[in-house]
């Protein structure tokens, strides 16, 4: 079954490990479910109930977790790790209290002296959650926040990291295929999404095999439209159409399967049936956008580079004003995580970031231009781990 080996997260512990030493900490708590699921393989859904992980720079590790919880990580990791359950949210004794009995008494067996927290609240929140900080009731230790000590380990993606990214989006290519067969006239959007990532879910697990399973979804193969059906698309994050599709719609689609718990975005603008001469227009305009940005793509540029040059290109054809959002984005495990191609970024480049380049065109009453790629910076450039047909005439179907 394809996901990171045993002895990579041993190595993101260590060099969790090395990063908390450097800067004086004998320990990290961490409650984003993607950075647990980093470091360890395991992934849970994140509710109102406190979870996090603490990682000692020595590499021992305790989960504290709520009873619904209960031996799940066993089954998704092999890591050793010290577990310690409570009932349930709020519970008699809030959740947080029982976390910061149980870090004092780790503390004692475990020589911790001062902590860094991803979170001075000590739970991820949401869901209605509401209790004391966890920073506030550990007063027999040191401690301080320090938000982005795994996410900054996650920006460069290791060579199991981007072998995952790139077969996810082989995946995603297949899933357009599929979803390209499946539309017609008359049909709605929600239907064909859902037969498209029925049939690419059976093609997954028959191809991976009969231990395959997704570490994090329940449906694998997801491909999909939101809603971005004719004059519909011109909302770039529409949720539904209220029509099915008819002849001469704009559509754009996406996908961007789990493979080991990482992800890819590949999307397309497709035209159903005959493009007008404004489409194509649209289309081609989109099509030197994308140009701009893959030109900038590079290490050593900034975040902020790429945008720009998108944008100033947007503003030589007269687009500017049907521009709707930044260039790109980072992504793995996370759909959407840090570079963020955006002029407002002091983020540098560097060998082994993976962006999206997705520049888009917004035509109120007509529709949405934009194709989405996902993209490595290499040392000399930059390489496309997600192909598919580009041109418009490759993209009617």
């Amino acid at each position: 079954m394809p996901k990171v080996g045993r002895q990579a997260l041993l190595r993101r512990i260590a060099e969790l490990g090395r990063r908390l030493s450097g800067l004086g900490y004998d320990a990290y708590y961490v409650t984003n479910p993607e950075n647990i699921f980093y470091l360890t393989n395991y992934f849970f859904l994140q509710t109102e109930r406190p979870l996090a992980l603490l990682v000692t720079a020595r590499g021992e590790l305790a989960l504290f977790a709520p009873m619904v919880e209960y031996e799940h990580f066993s089954l998704r990791s092999d890591l050793p790790v010290e577990e310690h359950y409570y009932f349930d949210y709020p519970g008699e004794v809030h959740p947080v209290k029982f976390i910061a009995e149980r870090i004092g008494e780790l503390a004692k067996r475990w020589g911790i002296e001062s902590l860094a927290l991803e979170t001075r609240a000590g739970a991820a929140g949401g869901w209605g959650y509401s209790g004391p900080a966890l920073a506030d009731l550990l007063g027999q230790l040191k401690t301080a926040v320090e938000p982005r000590l795994v996410e900054d380990m996650r920006l460069i993606k290791d060579d199991e990291e981007i072998a995952l990214i790139e077969e996810s989006g082989r995946w995603a290519a297949r899933g357009l295929e599929i979803a390209s067969g499946l539309m017609a006239e008359g049909r709605y959007d929600w239907e064909v999404a859902l037969e498209a990532s029925l049939e690419l879910s059976r093609e997954m697990k028959k191809a991976f095999g009969q231990d395959y399973m997704p570490l994090r979804e329940s449906v694998p193969g997801f491909v999909g439209f939101r809603g971005q059906i004719g004059e519909y698309s011109y909302y770039p994050h529409s949720i539904s159409a209220p029509r099915p599709f008819k002849r001469g719609d704009v559509v754009g689609i996406g996908a961007g399967p789990e493979v080991g718990g990482y992800y890819s975005e590949l999307e397309r603008t497709l035209v159903l049936g005959g493009a007008s001469q404004e489409v194509r227009r649209y289309f081609d305009a989109m099509l030197e956008l994308r140009r701009a940005a893959l030109d900038a793509l590079r290490p050593g540029a900034s975040a902020a580079e790429v945008d720009r040059a998108v944008r100033a290109r947007a503003e030589r054809l007269g687009l500017a004003e049907k521009l709707r959002h930044h260039t790109g984005h980072g992504i793995g495990l996370g759909f959407h995580e840090r570079p963020y191609l955006d002029v407002g970024s002091d983020e540098v480049l560097r060998p082994g970031m993976v962006v999206t380049v997705e520049p888009g065109i917004y035509v109120r009453g007509l529709g949405g231009f934009r194709h989405s790629d996902t993209a490595l910076i290499t040392e000399d450039g930059y390489k496309l781990l997600t192909k598919y047909p580009e041109d418009l005439d490759e993209l009617m179907v």
